[in-house]
Formats: C-alpha cells, sequence, structure tokens
C-alpha cells in the first residue's frame, strides 16, 4: 500500500506581479548550485574595433548608425557621454522602430560603475527615446543587455529601445497588478524582500524570483518616472549583485508604464525543462539571495554613494 505524502513535495511560488512560477530547489538536492558566468569585456582577438566607441562614431564610414538625441560631456569624447542612434541591425520591419541608446563613452563602464550624474543622464536619454517611440504610437520595450551571456553582440554596454505594435507579453500579465486602486508595487514590500531603500525608490527581491539573485528596483511614486531616482537605486542594485556574484552579465528591463520599476536579471544559469514548462528555479533561497544583497548594498559607499545603512540619501545634483 503506498504511504501518503505528508505535504507538497515541492516549493512552488507565485508571483503577484509577473504571475511567473518559481521552483526553490533544496540545498540538499542541489550537489551544483548554478555559478556566476564571467562578464567578457572586450571582443575576442581579431575583432573589429567596437561600434558605439568615440572613435567610430566620429567617422561616418564606420559609425553603428543614424543618430537621434545625445548628452554631451563625456569623460573620454566630450561632444557625448550618451547617444541614441538608429539600430543598423533592427528585429523590426520599420528601422525607424528600433534604436540603440550608447550609455557612456567608455568601453567599459556599466551603469553600476557610472557615476550618478552620468548615470542619470544616460537613463534620462533612454526616458526621452522611449517617450519618442510612444508619440509615434508604438509600444517601447526598453531594455538592456550587459555581456555575451546576456544576448549582447557588443561588450560595450547600451540599451535597445523598440517601437513594438501591441505592448510586451509581461506588461500585459503586469498590467492588472499595477492598477492605481489595488498596485501591489504601491505596498510596502515585505522586510524579508528589502535590498536597499533610497528617498524615491526601493530595490526588492520578487516574491517569485525567475533567477537566482534576480531584483526588482520600484520607483516610489506611481505613474512617475525619475531619472535620478532610477540612476541611484540602479546603482545600488548591480554594486550589490557584484559584490555577492562578481562580474556577471545581466539584463535590465524596464517598464515605465503604471508604476515604474525595472527587472534586474543576473544571466547565472540555463534555462532546462522547468523553464519549458514556465517554472523557474532557484538554487539560491530568495531569503537568502535576499540578506546577501542587503549586507553588500549596505557596504557600498564612495564620492557619488553616500556610505551609511540600508537607507540612503539621493545623489547631489549634477
Amino acid at each position: 500500500m503506498r504511504a501518503e505524502r505528508s505535504g507538497p513535495s515541492a516549493d512552488l511560488r507565485h508571483d503577484p506581479l509577473t504571475r511567473s512560477t518559481s521552483l526553490v530547489a533544496p540545498s540538499w538536492e542541489t550537489p551544483k548550485p548554478a555559478g556566476p558566468s564571467v562578464l567578457p569585456l572586450e571582443l575576442p582577438a581579431g575583432s573589429r574595433p567596437c561600434p558605439f566607441c568615440p572613435e567610430q562614431m566620429d567617422d561616418p564610414r564606420r559609425r553603428a548608425g543614424e543618430e537621434t538625441a545625445r548628452r554631451p560631456g563625456g569623460r573620454r569624447h566630450p561632444a557625448w557621454s550618451a547617444l541614441a542612434l538608429r539600430n543598423r541591425w533592427p528585429h523590426t520591419r520599420d528601422p525607424r522602430a528600433a534604436e540603440v541608446v550608447v550609455l557612456s563613452d567608455l568601453h567599459d563602464t556599466h551603469l553600476g560603475a557610472m557615476p550618478l550624474a552620468e548615470a542619470a543622464a544616460a537613463l534620462d536619454l533612454v526616458l526621452e527615446r522611449s517617450r519618442a517611440a510612444e508619440a509615434e504610437g508604438a509600444h517601447p520595450l526598453v531594455f538592456l543587455n550587459h555581456g555575451t551571456n546576456a544576448g549582447a553582440s557588443q561588450p560595450h554596454p547600451h540599451a535597445q529601445v523598440v517601437g513594438l505594435p501591441e505592448p510586451d507579453p509581461l506588461s500585459s500579465r503586469e498590467a492588472p497588478a499595477l492598477d492605481g486602486g489595488g498596485c501591489v508595487l504601491c505596498e510596502p514590500a515585505a522586510p524579508e524582500r528589502l535590498v536597499a531603500r533610497t528617498r524615491a525608490a526601493a530595490v526588492v527581491t520578487p516574491v517569485a524570483p525567475t533567477i537566482d539573485f534576480e531584483q526588482l528596483v520600484v520607483l516610489e511614486e506611481h505613474a512617475r518616472t525619475s531619472p535620478d531616482a532610477l540612476a541611484h537605486a540602479l546603482s545600488l542594485a548591480l554594486g550589490a549583485l557584484y559584490r555577492v556574484t562578481g562580474p556577471v552579465a545581466y539584463n535590465l528591463l524596464f517598464h515605465l508604464g503604471a508604476h515604474p520599476h525595472v527587472h534586474v536579471a543576473p544571466r547565472i544559469a540555463r534555462h532546462s525543462g522547468y523553464e519549458l514548462a514556465g517554472i523557474h528555479t532557484c538554487y539560491v533561497d530568495p531569503a537568502e539571495a535576499t540578506a546577501r544583497l542587503a549586507a553588500a548594498a549596505a557596504d557600498l559607499g564612495g564620492p557619488d554613494r553616500r556610505p551609511g545603512g540600508r537607507e540612503t540619501g539621493e545623489p547631489d545634483a549634477a
């Protein structure tokens, strides 16, 4: 006679925002946890020069695409610190619907390492190009790829703004949870999910992470986006991530609609049959991941990040 089970056989968690399902694998069943993947910062030997670096941008024969907007005052190239271009290799039928935003004139820097004023300027340009796509009647998909394992073809960090004919599926799934009368992001996150808090944003871990050490940057105000607030919170999130995992590839997905937020997804694992079935797997308990990220965020300091505890001030005005 078969013995009756005393309870559920798996730790399945369901996210109220994304509606995703995650399986938290017990450590005793996981002899080989997913490990970080080193982030390549340089092109392979023999590759052509990086098309997003100033030397190539200044040459009309080599530049990566038609310029649409810029922010001045780069550290290496005074003419620009961030630059938006028509994507020369778009995934859309209309080439005008796809843009690349080069976030820095320095080849090997990224949002987590930039001075906050520069990061805010780059994000302000990303937001501007998103609004421009909306003005054309499109639904902008805004994301950032950093590193080969994150799907980037170039190690120079850059964002993309793609004008879609309809909202992306994740935005559509999130929409009911962001209704102004009952927005799940307007409610304070449980303390065990809090990584860091600024005056205008919170960095939290998802209820059901899609990957280990995933984070969510949530702006304080419903329906209002601030590049300064995004820069500060993303700097904390990425800084904490790198302290915990080392330099890994990552993606940022910006959802700038009803309640602005950014998904921060490190690329430290490969998909398996679980993911094909719509179940994401976590090999680090989310509570442990939050504690490690929060400790790393609390230690962050420097000229652009005021040291202190988990509550930090906003960056000084540029």
